[in-house]
């Protein structure tokens, strides 16, 4: 089954673009509302988006202040994760009824914080960064991803930082060997945009009380990236949460959902939703 559907753009207050696929005939009773990551936009989410739009499903990408089709990215450099966050709850509040929120990465740990605030019928959680708890507790930083990002970081007197255009650099941080198309390799380069470097050290800080997380939870993610404690950071997460869905694989790509095996990931969220 395959529905057509219509892809529109709204403009929020606070200058938010809120990218929409809205299918001809709606089959759930809830809509889909995927957050970015750092230096990202709802162009990451592209495939997802298109896939379950034809299934009939509403699907929303946000864009956060300061970021690809959203204004203000002149007072990037001063935003804050909090800001983020706010941002997302206006999209909610002007989407309303019931939402599944997908995160990823920074975007991950963005919608932890609105799950905390908000009843939401699900958060998918993409490759998510840790909130406080789960940093402060279990994560261990990989040698190889610090140097990487060294290598990639360009920081700017503006308190934004952007990355390098290395298609290599850029593959190695983002994609597993092998499963990236150069198109889409071509435009993630392109599309990447700058970041506030504030958001980007203070992220990961983002304290969530779980017991205010009354929604399911799933969570994709990556072994490893742990300590003693729990070796597979992503575990540590879903354990957090009590997730009962989660599919933690060793080398999976960062952005996966932008890779050749994208549908794998896509049945995975449909099957648990």
């Amino acid at each position: 089954m395959s529905l057509p559907y219509t892809r529109t753009l709204a403009e929020l207050a606070g200058e938010i673009c809120l990218e929409s696929y809205s299918p001809a005939d709606t089959k759930p009773g809830y809509s889909m509302v995927f957050v970015h990551g750092n230096f990202c936009g709802s162009w990451c989410f592209k495939y997802l988006m298109d896939h379950f739009a034809r299934q009939g499903i509403p699907c929303h990408g946000v864009n956060l202040r300061g970021h690809w089709l959203s204004g203000n990215h002149a007072g990037l450099g001063t935003f804050t994760p909090s800001d983020y966050v706010q941002d997302v709850l206006s999209c909610l509040d002007f989407i309303g009824g019931d939402v599944v929120l997908l995160g990823h990465s920074m975007g991950g740990v963005i919608g932890q914080k609105v799950a905390e605030q908000k009843q939401l019928a699900g958060l998918v959680l993409l490759d998510s960064a840790p909130c406080k708890e789960i940093t402060v507790n279990y994560f261990r930083p990989d040698p190889a991803v610090n140097e990487l990002l060294a290598e990639l970081m360009v920081v700017h007197p503006d308190g934004t930082i952007s990355l390098h255009k290395d298609p290599e650099k850029i593959t190695q941080l983002f994609f597993e060997a092998g499963q990236v198309s150069n198109e889409t390799l071509r435009q993630t380069v392109a599309f990447l945009g700058r970041e506030s470097a504030r958001v980007l050290k203070e992220h990961a800080l983002m304290a969530v009380d779980a017991d205010k997380v009354q929604c399911p939870v799933a969570v994709i993610g990556r072994s490893g990236h742990g300590n003693e404690k729990n070796p597979d950071l992503w575990h540590a997460i879903a354990d957090y949460y009590n997730a009962e869905n989660r599919f933690i694989s060793k080398g999976m790509g960062h952005g996966m959902f932008l890779q050749g095996n994208w549908r794998e990931f896509a049945d995975k969220i449909q099957s648990w939703f």
